[in-house]
């Protein structure tokens, strides 16, 4: 008897060497042969670690029931009519059922993956709102304790666009402090959410700077009435609330 094992079975049980032509038992007497190592997948779910798997010819151990997976180089949907009809052609009498493309397939054993992902992008959204609020509560209030200061300010010849540089530079020191904190916490996570993720790392350079920049662009617009507020100050007025 002959199979093909995944890597991981090569690596588990020959390590550093070449698995072809090794044998391992069945499980009873019959000792099956490694005709061929295939490259690992994910057999069950997104989330599993390495698994051991092995494949063997269906006219050596046969299954009443049998998955034929094609890889079609236009649309797949459009092939599914042709599969059948070259299937139909080698055996009429053969039923064939469940046929559908690949991603339909897996819309029951990813429902969980995107309601999870849904539910986090929707968290994610709400967080940076709550962000962009705090910033310009944070802002506004900065401005209205500093009234006097930018009323004498802007009386011993402070422009507009000085007070504008001012309170903007206030709101960049205080988005940099959050984002690095923010950072470090997120670097701290990337461990644990590592296995939800498929397609990127959980500390992938690029993900992590377009959120960073997306963030400054959010703490930038946060910033700006709370700074164009500041440049309308009254110099007499602020000076007399003194």
């Amino acid at each position: 008897m002959v199979a093909v094992v995944n890597e991981t079975f090569a690596r588990r049980f020959w390590p550093g060497q070449n698995a072809v032509g090794k044998r391992f038992h069945d499980g009873g007497e019959r000792m099956i042969e490694i005709v061929g190592v295939a490259r690992d997948g994910i057999y069950r779910n997104y989330g599993e670690g390495p698994t051991l798997a092995v494949f063997f010819p269906i006219a050596q151990w046969y299954s009443p029931d049998a998955v034929l997976v094609v890889r079609t180089p236009s649309d797949s949907k459009s092939a599914i009519a042709a599969i059948r009809g070259e299937v139909q052609a080698l055996d009429p009498t053969l039923p064939i059922f469940d046929a559908k493309t690949l991603e339909h397939h897996l819309d029951v054993p990813l429902f969980p993956l995107h309601a999870a992902a849904v539910a986090v992008g929707s968290f994610g959204v709400l967080a940076l709102i709550l962000a962009t609020i705090g910033i310009y509560g944070v802002m506004a209030y900065s401005v209205s304790q500093s009234k006097q200061e930018i009323g004498i300010r802007m009386a011993l010849g402070a422009r507009p666009g000085d007070v504008w540089r001012m309170v903007l530079r206030r709101g960049i020191v205080i988005t940099a402090a959050g984002m690095g904190i923010g950072l470090l916490g997120a670097f701290g996570v990337s461990r644990i959410v590592g296995n939800l993720l498929y397609g990127v790392s959980a500390t992938d350079p690029v993900t992590f700077a377009l959120i960073s920049l997306l963030l400054c662009a959010v703490a930038l617009v946060a910033c700006f009435v709370p700074a164009r507020r500041a440049t309308k100050v009254d110099p007499v007025m602020a000076i007399r609330s003194l």
